[in-house]
This record gives structure tokens, sequence and C-alpha cells, in this order.
């Protein structure tokens, strides 16, 4: 995480190269929109932004973000990508859960897990384009409520009354946290 001394040198440095001088307001917009980041990535944000910046005022926060996250495209496609992958590792018949939430509120609103696992290879660009338009939508509400989206051996054991042989679920998106544990 980022602290405050840390990003008063960064902001410093930021608006001593535009000779724009900063108030109060303006760091405390600027702070809250990074400080879930390290003064590295930070840092490192800005630097791409700056070789990349084509104007003369100074990079607004959600320039730097752009760095840091990727646009609302790029993100939609990793969750595309992320859905496609989810399907190839359990499919039809495995549950699956997404780090990222939006990512099965979209495969819900499309349909739902089993019937988009099911979809006709020719019905896939169409799908694709659904999804990366409803991802778009769905990442400017800021979706955080996580659901799990079922399998078909979880619906139907769970049906049956045979709890103990549901398996746990696929989970995708979570490589980083499995990387930083190992």
């Amino acid at each position: 995480m980022l602290n405050k001394e840390e990003f008063i040198n960064i902001m410093t440095g930021l608006s001593d190269m535009f000779n724009k001088p900063t108030s109060e307001f303006i760091l405390d917009v600027y702070y809250e929109s990074l400080h879930n980041y390290t003064a590295d990535q930070v840092k490192q944000a800005v630097f791409k932004c700056l070789k990349n910046y084509k104007y003369a005022t100074l990079p607004k926060p959600a320039d730097i973000l752009e760095y840091l996250e990727g646009t609302r495209d790029d993100k939609a496609l990793i969750a595309w990508l992320q859905a496609k992958e989810a399907i190839s590792k359990g499919g039809y018949y495995a549950s699956i859960v997404f780090k990222d939430p939006i990512i099965a509120h979209c495969i819900n609103e499309l349909g739902g897990w089993q019937a988009f696992c099911c979809a006709e290879i020719s019905e896939l660009p169409f799908i694709e384009k659904r999804f990366m338009d409803m991802y778009r939508v769905l990442a400017k509400r800021e979706v955080k409520d996580n659901i799990k989206l079922i399998g078909f051996i979880e619906l139907q054991n769970g049906e049956k009354g045979y709890q103990d042989k549901i398996l746990e679920p696929i989970k995708i998106g979570f490589e980083e946290e499995i990387k930083q544990i190992t």
C-alpha cells in the first residue's frame, strides 16, 4: 500500500514537471484513487503515462489508473479469456468461482453457466461481443458480490441429497494469490 509520504514525493515531482501547484483537495483525490497500489507500482504507472502522454496538463488519476489496471476494454478481454479458460478447465460439469465477480454476473445474464458452456462454436463471436459489452456496463457499477456458477454435477448431487459428493468449485483468476502463498 502506498503511504502518504511516498505519495507526496511522487505528486510533488509530477506537479513540478507540469508547473502545476497542488492543493490538499487535489492530493486527496489522487491519493484516494491510487492508495491501493505500492509506491513502485504508482511510479511505474506514472513513468509509462508520461512516456505516452500527449497533453500539457497534469495527468488525471484516471490516466494513471489506466496504466495500473488497463482500460475497460482490456479488462473485458481478460474476463472473456478467463470465462473461456473456465470452460476448458471444468466446463458444463464443474462449478466455477471467478476472482472477478463481474464475470459470473455476465455469464448469468447470458443464460447461466451450463448454457454458456453449451454454446455452439458459430455463436461464440456474438456471445463474446455481448459478454464484453455486458462486462463494460457492469464494471461501471462496481459489482462486488461474488457468486458461484453451479455446474451439472453439483446441481444433480444437490437435488438428490448427495451433499457430500459435491466437489469444490474450480477457481479462476486466483493465480496471483496462489503464487504469493508458495
